[in-house]
């Protein structure tokens, strides 16, 4: 990046929100203090499922990327859930999933597959951190959990790192028009 170029901050949420526009990604209830409790929950059930998912889970990672676009340069940040780490018995790599956990309040059955912008939010986290990690491909996969019941259903995923690439770059080139 040359010194002096404008650089436009998004996050990985907002940037799917925007550009895919299905609505707000945010399924909690949004009543004063309904919403509040909502997120205490989301919250502490996002803790819980990570804690559950064994040593090959890494919580929380923060990843971000610079794209160069035209007169400026987008850096696109964010944390993703968790990173699931499968290695074999040898310690060699075997498959890297980006876990992306989202707290609902209706009944899981109704999810037939994940929500279009929950799916694009996980694929932007994936497609950054196989593009830093030189993956070839990388697991998906959507943890739905039920606020109240504490069930889960979960969606997974493969993708290349080509098509992620394209993909975001998709996306990014929409995001381009309006910054």
């Amino acid at each position: 990046m040359e010194s002096g170029e404008k650089v436009v901050r998004i996050s990985v949420r907002n940037l799917v929100e925007f550009i895919l526009k299905e609505g707000d990604i945010d399924n909690r209830i949004t009543a004063g203090t309904a919403e509040k409790d909502a997120m205490l929950m989301g919250s502490r059930l996002h803790r819980k499922i990570q804690k559950s998912m064994g040593l090959g889970y890494q919580a929380e990672v923060s990843l971000k990327i610079s794209v160069p676009c035209q007169g400026f340069t987008l850096r696109v940040e964010g944390r993703a859930d968790g990173i699931i780490v499968d290695e074999t018995s040898d310690g060699k790599l075997q498959q890297v999933t980006v876990d992306e956990i989202k707290g609902v309040l209706r009944n899981l059955e109704q999810i037939q597959k994940p929500v279009g912008v929950h799916l694009a939010q996980a694929k932007c986290y994936a497609y950054i951190y196989a593009e830093q990690n030189n993956l070839e491909e990388i697991g998906v996969q959507m943890t739905y959990c039920n606020l109240d019941t504490e069930e889960i259903r979960r969606f997974q995923e493969i993708y290349t790192q080509a098509e992620l690439k394209k993909w975001f770059e998709d996306l990014v080139s929409e995001y381009e028009k309006w910054a």
